[in-house]
């Protein structure tokens, strides 16, 4: 059986099906969330879920990477949003920033946690066995081979977007499953909704990011979302009409390609 692991972004994509069933998506974030600054407030939930509003990212940060490196406790999230900053709206900027927000929007919306909000609304509807991955705790839950000690000492909470543990074959069939209308006829169409992103070179290009998803082909041939963290690369992909899926993991950190180029043709050869 396979192994249950943390899947990093691949959470994203449940999030964003968690947005689309809470929120209208032309709203501001700072309808949903309160006290946030003016520049943050203004920002659109559809803009923040493309990875379009502008706002920057905080995983590039050397301060960042050291902390996670020596195996630090997480910043208080204000430490965080202190350093967000818009800048081009409407062109594509990665930015686990604005999932941030989506997560904290989400959680005051739901007066819940992430996962026990994500379990009701998403996963369990879509019949996905996931467990919480918010604290060193959470390694309990994982069951893949090559989880260390060491590894162990890595804190959840440096996923500001927030995540959780499942097996990657399971978190590919809930995007399949999203894709043939399980949470609404409409929502699947509405998720690949999608913009180009400049990707050469890449196994997904043509590449486009939708609404927590991305995309590969022009019309897309295959949707999903990767995973990258301490101890695994990820990635869980379906088709557009949600009749086939695969996952795949890796012990390896940063986007493993390779990776990404099995599972595209894993759907292709079934």
């Amino acid at each position: 059986m396979d192994p249950i692991v943390p899947v990093y972004s691949i959470a994203k994509t449940y999030s964003a099906a968690a947005a689309h069933l809470s929120f209208d998506l032309q709203d501001s974030i700072g309808r949903h969330l309160k006290g946030l600054p003016r520049p943050l407030a203004l920002l659109k939930v559809r803009d923040l879920l493309m990875h379009r509003s502008g706002l920057n990212d905080y995983g590039g940060r050397d301060d960042y990477r050291e902390a996670v490196l020596i195996d630090e406790d997480p910043w208080p999230v204000e430490e965080v949003l202190t350093g967000a900053e818009v800048h081009s709206p409407g062109v594509f900027k990665y930015s686990n920033i604005g999932y941030l927000l989506i997560r904290q929007a989400l959680e005051q919306e739901h007066g819940t946690t992430y996962f026990e909000m994500l379990n009701d609304l998403v996963l369990r509807p879509l019949e996905i066995d996931a467990a919480p991955f918010a604290s060193r705790a959470d390694w309990s839950a994982c069951t893949h081979p090559s989880i260390s000690d060491e590894l162990r000492r890595y804190h959840p909470g440096w996923v500001y977007t927030g995540t959780f543990a499942s097996r990657v074959i399971d978190a590919a069939r809930g995007i399949a499953l999203l894709m043939r209308g399980q949470l609404g006829d409409d929502l699947g169409a509405k998720m690949r909704d999608t913009l180009p992103v400049d990707a050469p070179g890449h196994p997904l290009a043509p590449a486009g990011n939708g609404l927590g998803l991305m995309t590969g082909g022009n019309p897309a041939t295959i949707v999903g979302h990767g995973g990258q963290g301490p101890g695994f690369s990820l990635f869980a992909a379906a088709t557009p009409d949600g009749q086939r899926w695969h996952g795949s993991v890796s012990s390896r950190e940063g986007e493993d390609l390779t990776l990404i180029r099995t599972c595209i043709d894993a759907l292709a050869d079934d």
